[in-house]
């Protein structure tokens, strides 16, 4: 795409959304008004955009003389110095006379041939810079295609809102196609949506491809022109492809970036955007309304950073690497709580989505992740699953010291211990990691530390052959972890973890009530329901009672063990096998 750029201060706006993602520019000079300040903001906001290439029109020349035109030459070959414009061509034309127009056209296409066709296999972004209705068409919106491509009847979703629509048809610089590309000026028929549901500076996506954000992490290069330094948590107007949204500017690192200074920054908004990493921005004021300085999105979805940021410049400095397997490397790092799936690595370093994947396989091999979740195929780094393994040992270990007679930590409570915002499965994924090391061992739902064994001290072990006595004793009237403390003359809080673990150990049972009984007695009881359930079918309250000769309040809470047991199953009043509840052969 081609734009012509300057114009009235006025239009400043308007020139940075269709600046953004341009290949050359045909910048206009007055050759009877010069060098305007307007002029001077205009090549730097190309600057600031990344504009590869242009051509230089000196116009009105029929309006000057000689003088005046070698004067208005010098002052542009003054204003281009050191800039992407340098070198470019400056053709004097007149739009009166015809003066160097066929010159100035075979410079632009001589310029346009030398460009590099834009990569259509990546992610598809159109920012919307125009939306109108057409009579017999409905919504219509034009941009420049930034990257990837677009086809007639693809689904597309616009961003931020979310909205859903069908594209019914699209052209090209006024031609109809079938498939648009990235860097052509692109019209999009689209239904489903209304002219009023779009707004300028939105982004026409595929759907699931890219996510809205408040803030985004860049390098920022403030403009030598700059009348002041610019202020750690200053407000200003973030323009970024054709969308002006308000941001606070936090300098990591602190302190100010002063005029020609660069440095990184994190840009918050209360307002959703649509960013990926390597786009261009501007930086402007509100008032002045002049452009401050602009930069580099590193970062579409970072954290808010906290503290003295040492560790975020490093990786930023490697998220502006040419390597798409560092920056991949450093996301992992970024994203650890999270990891990285397939899609989101695919818009984190803006390839396809095959690429993304051979990527992700490559880091896999060379150790940097490894798969959390199969299902999503969540990349979480290593190092993250080196802390998060470490933090498990360490729990665990803590829960051994405080907890030595009982076998292990239930699973569930291992996780209440990690934050909400980290997804259990990766907490998960390496608890069966620490297993397959044989770090870590697991029964049933309980977990502990391989080398871990359960140690009973005289004290503990005289409780624990006294316990074992009291509950013998009491056959099917089961006394409580309280009872038993009161009977063995200890506190409760040293007998209930001797309890425990005689249940962890198969020689007690316990009812959801906190009966304990012995396990050798209930294994006796469970033969004999089986068999009664082999002679009648079934079972009731009664028939418990008969076979225990307990009270009732005992004979409620056996039977519903029976049920939890599996031995039974309850049916209205009375009980029938379960599935455990067979005579065994």
């Amino acid at each position: 795409s081609i734009v012509d750029v300057p114009g009235h201060e006025k239009f400043v706006k308007t020139m940075v959304a269709g600046a953004f993602g341009i290949d050359m520019v045909l910048f206009i000079v007055a050759a009877d008004e010069g060098v305007m300040p307007q002029t001077r903001e205009h090549l730097d906001i190309c600057s600031l955009l990344g504009v590869p290439a242009g051509v230089v029109a000196l116009t009105k020349i029929d309006m000057v003389d000689a003088e005046m035109a070698e004067l208005a030459r010098e002052d542009v070959s003054e204003l281009v110095k050191g800039t992407f414009l340098e070198n470019a061509p400056v053709v004097p034309v007149s739009a009166v006379t015809g003066e160097g127009i066929e010159l100035l056209k075979g410079e632009i296409s001589k310029l346009a041939d030398s460009i590099k066709t834009k990569d259509a296999k990546g992610l598809f972004r159109l920012p919307v810079d125009r939306v109108f209705t057409m009579k017999g068409f409905g919504t219509v919106v034009t941009g420049t295609l930034l990257t990837g491509s677009v086809k007639r009847d693809d689904d597309v979703v616009i961003l931020p809102s979310g909205k859903e629509a069908k594209v019914r048809g699209a052209q090209v610089h006024g031609e109809t196609v079938d498939k648009a590309y990235a860097g052509s000026r692109t019209a999009l028929n689209l239904s489903g949506v209304g002219v009023d549901e779009i707004d300028r500076g939105d982004i026409v996506a595929h759907p699931g491809e890219m996510e809205a954000t408040y803030m985004v992490d860049a390098r920022l290069r403030i403009l030598p022109s700059a009348e002041k330094p610019l202020k750690d948590r200053q407000k200003l107007r973030l323009h970024i492809s054709a969308r002006e949204v308000p941001v606070t500017v936090s300098i990591l690192g602190g302190g100010v970036l002063e005029a020609g200074g660069e440095g990184f920054v994190q840009l918050r908004s209360r307002e959703k955007f649509i960013a990926c990493p390597s786009d261009r921005f501007v930086l402007r004021g509100f008032s002045p309304a002049r452009t401050v300085g602009g930069g580099t999105i590193l970062d579409h979805r970072p954290s808010r950073h906290k503290g003295k940021h040492e560790n975020a410049l490093e990786r930023l400095e490697k998220l502006g690497s040419e390597d798409a397997e560092e920056r991949l490397k450093t996301f992992l790092e970024l994203r650890r709580h999270a990891g990285l799936t397939p899609k989101e690595a695919q818009a984190a370093l803006l390839v396809t989505l095959d690429d993304a994947r051979n990527l992700l396989q490559k880091a896999v091999q060379k150790g940097w992740c490894a798969v959390a979740d199969r299902k999503a195929q969540r990349h979480v780094s290593l190092s993250f699953i080196g802390e998060t393994a470490a933090k498990i040992l360490s729990l665990l270990g803590d829960f051994h010291r405080e907890n030595p007679l009982r076998r292990g930590m239930g699973v569930g409570e291992l996780r209440s211990k990690f934050p909400s915002w980290l997804d259990e499965k990766i907490v998960q994924f390496t608890i069966e990691r620490l297993i397959a090391e044989k770090k870590v061992d697991s029964e049933g739902d309980f977990i502990f530390r391989s080398d871990f064994k359960v140690s009973f001290n005289e004290k503990d072990e005289g409780l624990r052959t006294l316990v074992m006595k009291i509950v013998r004793e009491s056959g099917f009237e089961g006394p409580t972890v309280e009872y038993l403390a009161e009977k063995a003359q200890s506190q409760t809080a040293a007998v209930k973890p001797v309890a425990s673990f005689l249940v962890a150990e198969g020689e007690l049972a316990r009812t959801k009530e906190g009966f304990y009984f012995e396990a050798a007695l209930m294994d006796g009881f469970i033969i004999k329901v089986r068999e009664l359930l082999a002679q009648k079918g079934e079972i009731t309250i009664a028939d418990v009672k008969e076979l225990t000769g307990a009270s009732r309040k005992y004979t409620i809470p056996l039977a519903e063990f029976l049920d939890s047991a599996r031995v039974t199953m309850r049916k209205g009043e009375v009980r029938v096998a379960g599935p455990k509840g067979r005579v065994q052969g």
